[in-house]
């Protein structure tokens, strides 16, 4: 079952193109019109929910992807079940539905009252009273490009001091409500993406596995630099959905073989979602 708490994580905005009666005038995103929003492919992200920061270890916000991801077609992405086994699976879940027109027209209502399409990219931090909370952060695909919106400790006050902000809560709230009503299977990704950094220890050795090298032919060291951390470099590498079977049985603390230099090497996996770049934060 799954948690009705509010999730921390990404928002996804879907603008929903209807058809207005009578008039055969295609009614977009918000505040759009025909001429400067043309349709998009049913694929393409619409908005997108995520979290930054907060008092968590780089692994976490390196390991974990959006919150919810809905495309133009309504296409709704969000995290799976969460199991009590420990060590968890390496390999975040998650659950893929389809929203219909009442649900996408909910949505569209709610990013029109953000003001999401005249947003091009601000932030509210006016909770000043929270320490290491996590900045919830949505973005916003439309015609003119992609707009974003950031709210640290988005929900832990009733009274939002902006309208955004307010109907930004409502947003999550909403997604998190569907999230465990929609229909859905496990998400079938088109990618995948693996970071790699040196392991600095940490893992209950009880707990603790070591495997050979997965990937065959793949150095991490000449893989694209993720971001470094004081003197700790992660590198990633995306590819495709199968190599999801490679850690089919892998856990939070296995740890694996360097294939060059024989030290110990941290792997994050998880699925792409619709939207995101192969290796960008």
């Amino acid at each position: 079952m799954r948690s009705q708490q509010r999730p921390i994580g990404l928002l996804f905005v879907v603008a929903l193109l209807l058809a207005a009666c009578g008039t055969g005038d295609v009614v977009g995103p918000p505040d759009s019109t025909p001429d400067s929003t043309p349709e998009s492919p049913p694929g393409d992200p619409l908005l997108q929910i995520h979290s930054e920061g907060g008092f968590v270890p780089i692994e976490w916000n390196l390991g974990n992807g959006p919150t919810f991801t809905v495309t133009n077609g309504g296409e709704f992405v969000f995290p799976g079940i969460t199991t009590l086994e420990y060590p968890g699976r390496l390999v975040p879940s998650y659950f893929s539905g389809q929203l219909d027109e009442n649900e996408m027209a909910r949505i569209n209502e709610l990013l029109t009252a953000m003001g999401i399409a005249e947003i091009d990219n601000e932030h509210d931090d006016s909770v000043d009273n929270v320490a290491d909370a996590s900045t919830e952060v949505i973005r916003f695909w439309d015609g003119n490009g992609v707009h974003r919106y950031s709210v640290y400790a988005l929900g832990i006050t009733d009274n939002p001091t902006s309208d955004a902000t307010a109907a930004f809560a409502d947003l999550v709230d909403y997604l998190h409500e569907l999230s465990g009503t929609v229909e859905s299977d496990e998400y079938q990704p088109e990618r995948v993406r693996v970071v790699a950094g040196t392991y600095q220890g940490g893992f209950d050795s009880e707990f603790e596995r070591i495997e050979d090298w997965p990937l065959e032919g793949e150095n991490p060291d000449d893989w694209d630099t993720f971001t470094t951390v004081g003197e700790d470099k992660w590198t990633c590498k995306a590819f495709d959905s199968s190599t999801l079977e490679l850690f089919a049985d892998a856990r939070q603390t296995t740890i694996y073989t360097h294939p060059e230099e024989g030290g110990q090497v941290q792997l994050l996996v998880r699925p792409l979602h619709p939207g995101e770049e192969d290796c960008t934060l």
